[in-house]
């Protein structure tokens, strides 16, 4: 049985969010001091803004967390909507609520079998690890859209003041 497995606890820890900045800004950081308005306001020819982009981001990390948590999560339905609708006055809820998922998921990286099978492998499909569906579902989809978040940050001109974050 061929199995896909996570990369260890301390990498995977730092591939969810690395405090300290190493190649690229902290979640934390890049989501500072950034106003309700500064996020919902749009960018002429881009489909989203950085809050729908955030909360679409929160869904999808409390989705897997949850998943992960499931006793079955090959059956596991997602309750969330992929792209939920953001009122500027939610911002700083939401991103509350997603560093705190963020925390969970890195504790989940530290405290968790992360070799755990969590969907079996099939005919087409080789068997994933807890580990894995942390690394790819989570920490990859996540970088995806920081690089959006700080693409639209640099047009909307509210990019970090530190230059080190490049």
């Amino acid at each position: 049985m061929t199995v896909l497995y996570g990369p260890p606890a301390e990498t995977l820890e730092l591939l969810l969010d690395d405090p300290d900045n190493h190649e690229f800004a902290s979640a934390r950081d890049l989501l500072k001091n950034l106003s309700g308005e500064q996020a919902a306001q749009s960018v002429a020819g881009l489909p989203y803004t950085i809050a729908e982009i955030l909360a679409h981001m929160n869904s999808n990390l409390y989705f897997n967390l949850e998943l992960i948590a499931s006793s079955s999560p090959e059956t596991f339905v997602n309750p969330y909507e992929n792209w939920p609708k953001v009122n500027v006055s939610d911002w700083s809820e939401l991103v509350e609520s997603f560093l705190s998922g963020l925390d969970r998921a890195k504790a989940m990286a530290r405290e968790s079998d992360l070799n755990r099978i969590l969907f079996p492998a099939t005919k087409a499909e080789p068997a994933w690890t807890l580990g894995y569906k942390l690394a790819m579902s989570v920490a990859k989809h996540n970088a995806y859209h920081f690089g959006q978040i700080g693409l639209l940050r640099r047009l909307l001109g509210v990019w970090l003041n530190n230059s080190a974050n490049t």
